[in-house]
């Protein structure tokens, strides 16, 4: 099991979810739930992919910081 950093934002009308580690791994929804809901299908089917056309996984190596800005 892989544990993977996913970014949720706004858009106009929808959500979009993408991950760093895997890109080109997008996906959308109504809400910031189904965004997500249709990301982890996005990432089982790339995954899916990558290991039926033998490309490596890439290594997950993100680290998520907040920081605040005055």
């Amino acid at each position: 099991m892989a544990r993977y950093t996913v970014i949720v934002e706004k858009g106009e009308g929808e959500y979009f979810a993408y991950l760093p580690a895997l890109p080109g791994c997008t996906s959308a929804g109504k809400t910031p739930g189904e965004a997500l809901d249709q990301v982890i299908e996005a990432i089982a089917l790339t995954q899916a992919y990558l290991v039926e056309h033998q490309i490596p996984v890439p290594d997950i190596v993100e680290t998520i910081a907040e920081v605040e800005v005055n």
